[in-house]
């Protein structure tokens, strides 16, 4: 069976996950210079401190382009230096998108060629399930069967072969529903019982701050309520620019792409500290919080005016790990209603891998009485992302038939897993048996 990679896209960054295998590497890319003595070196020859730094040389079947991608940085102080494919969640099917898509896996096929089934030498293929914004289900099958394909690539001189066997599309809300369900999945409860109740997803990607919300696994409304993260990052460029904060008057033209990497790689409670140059650094601690603050009580407006969120019964946030969304203060307006939140990390692909399990059951039957040692654990908790339209998508339909699809299925893995321990425990009955008799004979005896 094909072994299943999960994506969780966005325009900067990735989240990745396979059997055994988590990451979250930069989505942007650069044009290989051949000047650049690092690659003279030699890739066996590498020094340990570039490694995953520098990314791999990748050239797709049919391009003319060599580039790099798979960089350990987000942004370079250099302007045009890194360039993106533009935003998947907003292109997806176009030719840009499906280079994204193949150019990630060029990535992984050379850097973890195990996430993928091995065909013949350096020709391998995979399932891919990918996890984007929240779209009319017709549309995602329509590209699902685009992107089933094989394709040709060559990474750091080597050339490979790959074949998509099958895809996936299903939206980030949904993944995150069956990331906070992973137990009941590991107990091999139904589908109906994992996607039972009302359940809010509140998520931030790089364009937007969505609301998703599904009753019984039903997408009922789905909402975009403000922008994302990079627009965040903007907001904080701005505030800097006209002098706001405890910093001295700005001297420096600080760059939108300097300042997301700054976001989403700092750590909760740390300060946000920008670095000019070997000599500068730019304290944005002060104009973050009141940043983050101001979208968190977009966020709260927005939940006091929906009228059913009093009736959910689990609200989910995906969030960076430094905390765009101020936990404490969405579950204060929650309590109200006696509610509350749990947060995850937006760049887990977990879930949406999860459900790629269930949905084709590829790996379930190999792993069913391993399910939680085998694989991949979740990232920490803080973080948040997704794109939506802004009004309500007919999807009960295709999500019924996927649904139904996914239950027929799993009863007869379960069936499996009761006999085998049915058969486990009458062998234990009739070994104690025989044990008996043989103590009542030697008794008698």
């Amino acid at each position: 069976m094909n072994k299943i990679i999960a994506l969780d896209i966005d325009e900067f960054r990735v989240g990745v996950v396979g059997y055994g295998y988590q990451d979250v590497r930069s989505s942007v890319y650069s044009e290989v210079k051949k000047n650049n003595l690092q690659y003279l070196l030699g890739k066996n020859n590498e020094p340990i401190y570039l490694k995953n730094k520098v990314g791999k040389r990748i050239l797709l079947g049919g391009s003319e382009k060599e580039i790099t991608w798979g960089l350990d940085k987000l942004y370079s102080r250099r302007s045009e230096a890194y360039q993106t494919f533009g935003n998947p969640l907003a292109i997806l099917g176009d030719q840009k998108f499906k280079t994204y898509i193949k150019t990630i896996l060029s990535y992984l096929v050379a850097k973890r060629p195990s996430l993928f089934t091995e065909i013949a030498e350096d020709y391998f293929s995979c399932s891919l399930c990918l996890g984007v914004a929240t779209e009319s289900f017709d549309r995602l099958a329509d590209i699902e069967r685009q992107l089933a394909d094989e394709f040709e690539t060559v990474v750091d001189g080597t050339h490979y072969q790959i074949r998509i066997e099958r895809v996936k599309l299903i939206p980030k809300s949904l993944g995150a529903i069956f990331e906070s369900k992973r137990n009941d999945i590991h107990l091999m409860l139904g589908v109906e019982e994992i996607l039972a109740g009302l359940t809010y997803v509140i998520e931030i990607n790089d364009h937007s701050l969505t609301c998703d919300s599904y009753e019984n696994g039903e997408l009922i409304k789905s909402s975009k309520v403000t922008d994302g993260l990079f627009e965040l990052a903007g907001n904080v460029v701005q505030a800097y620019q006209e002098n706001e904060g405890n910093h001295p008057a700005p001297i420096f033209a600080l760059d939108h792409g300097v300042v997301y990497d700054m976001l989403v790689t700092a750590k909760k409670n740390n300060p946000f500290v920008v670095t000019i140059n070997g000599g500068q650094t730019i304290d944005l601690t002060e104009i973050v919080k009141k940043e983050t603050t101001a979208l968190t009580d977009q966020l709260i407006d927005y939940v006091n005016s929906d009228q059913d969120i009093q009736y959910a019964d689990t609200i989910l946030i995906r969030d960076i790990p430094s905390e765009t969304i101020n936990e404490n203060t969405v579950n204060q307006a929650l309590h109200k209603m006696g509610l509350s939140c749990k947060v995850f990390n937006n760049k887990n692909a977990l879930g949406v891998y999860l459900f790629g399990e269930l949905f084709w059951k590829s790996q379930l039957n190999a792993s069913i009485d391993h399910f939680e040692d085998n694989s991949p654990f979740p990232m920490k908790p803080d973080g948040l992302e997704s794109k939506v339209n802004a009004e309500p998508l007919p999807v009960e339909k295709s999500l019924e038939s996927s649904t139904n699809q996914i239950d027929s299925e799993l009863p007869e893995a379960t069936k499996q897993k009761s006999h085998h321990r049915s058969l486990s425990v009458e062998a234990i009955f009739a070994e104690q048996s025989e044990l008996l008799d043989f103590l009542i004979s030697n008794d008698k005896e």
